[in-house]
C-alpha cells in the first residue's frame, strides 16, 4: 500500500488496472474499501486510483482541503488529466476539484450527491439523526442504523450477508469520532450552487430514487446547473446506489467515460 505525505496529511492510495486514469473519491465515513464493487470491474478499462486522506479538517474549508489533497495525489502520480468520480461528500470534493483544476478533470461523475447547503430538498430530521448516530446504543448500533438508512429495504432483504459485511467493514475502517464530525461539518458548509455553471468537464449525475440522505430532487437540480450534464436515476436504490446497483452504475460510468 503506497503512502504519500503532504505538509498537512498522509494519503494511503492504491492504483489498479491500465487505461485512462480514474480517480474515485469516497463519501462521509467511507474509505477506499467502499469501492469493492467498482475497482474490480472498472480497472478492466481504466487505471483506477483510490485513496484515504488522514488529516485534521477545518470545517470552514474542509472540502477545499480535501480537493487539494486529491489534486496533490494526482500530481504525485504524474497524472495530467483524469476522470473523477465522487460519491456523497466525495461528490463535493469532485466538484471543487473540477472547479479549481479544470485542466486536470476530463470527465466528471457525481453519485448520490448535491451542490450542498442551498440544495432544494433537505434530508429529514430522522435521517439526519441516524447519520449522526443520535439515540444509538454504542458505535455498532450507530453504524448499523446509519447503513440501514443509506440502503433500500429490497437491497438488505436480497443481500443480507453483504449488508452485514458493510457493517463490519464500516466498523473496522471508520474514521475517529472527531474525524467523522469534521467531515460532516465540512459537508454541511459546502455550497457550489453559484459556481456550477463554470464546470467545463462533461458530467454524469447518478442517483438512487429512494435516497434518504440526499433526496433525489437534489440530483435533478445538480444536473440542471451543470452545462453538458446527464442525469441517471435508478429506482429501488438508496444512498449507497453504487453498491446496491453496482452493475448499472459501473455500466453507466464506463459508457459515459469510455468515448472520452
Amino acid at each position: 500500500m503506497p503512502v504519500m505525505l503532504s505538509r498537512e496529511a498522509s494519503i494511503d492510495y492504491d492504483v489498479q488496472g491500465e487505461g485512462p486514469d480514474l480517480l474515485l473519491i469516497s463519501g462521509l465515513g467511507f474509505g477506499r474499501w467502499g469501492w469493492f464493487k467498482q475497482v474490480p470491474e472498472l480497472s478492466r478499462r481504466f487505471r483506477t486510483i483510490t485513496f484515504d486522506v488522514h488529516r485534521d479538517l477545518d470545517p470552514r474549508h474542509g472540502v477545499a482541503d480535501l480537493a487539494e489533497e486529491a489534486s496533490a495525489l494526482l500530481d504525485h502520480l504524474g497524472v495530467e488529466k483524469a476522470h473523477v468520480l465522487g460519491t456523497s461528500l466525495g461528490g463535493f470534493v469532485a466538484q471543487k476539484l473540477a472547479l479549481g483544476r479544470p485542466e486536470l478533470v476530463d470527465g466528471l461523475v457525481l453519485v448520490c450527491t448535491s451542490y450542498g447547503a442551498r440544495e432544494p430538498e433537505h434530508m429529514s430530521m430522522g435521517a439526519l439523526g441516524r447519520m449522526l448516530g443520535w439515540g444509538s446504543f454504542g458505535a455498532r448500533d450507530a453504524m448499523r442504523r446509519g447503513l440501514e438508512t443509506a440502503t433500500s429495504h429490497s437491497y438488505r432483504a436480497e443481500h443480507p450477508e453483504e449488508f452485514e459485511h458493510l457493517v463490519r467493514w464500516r466498523m473496522a475502517n471508520s474514521p475517529s469520532f472527531s474525524g467523522y464530525y469534521e467531515q460532516a461539518l465540512a459537508g454541511a458548509r459546502f455550497d457550489s450552487s453559484r459556481d456550477l455553471g463554470q464546470i467545463k468537464a462533461p458530467t454524469l449525475v447518478i442517483h438512487g430514487a429512494g435516497d434518504r440522505y440526499v433526496p433525489v430532487g437534489n440530483a435533478a437540480a445538480l444536473a440542471g446547473a451543470i452545462p453538458d450534464s446527464r442525469l441517471v436515476v435508478l429506482r429501488d436504490a438508496g444512498h449507497l446506489v453504487f453498491i446496491e446497483r453496482a452493475w448499472e452504475v459501473n455500466h453507466e460510468v464506463a459508457s459515459f467515460l469510455d468515448p472520452r
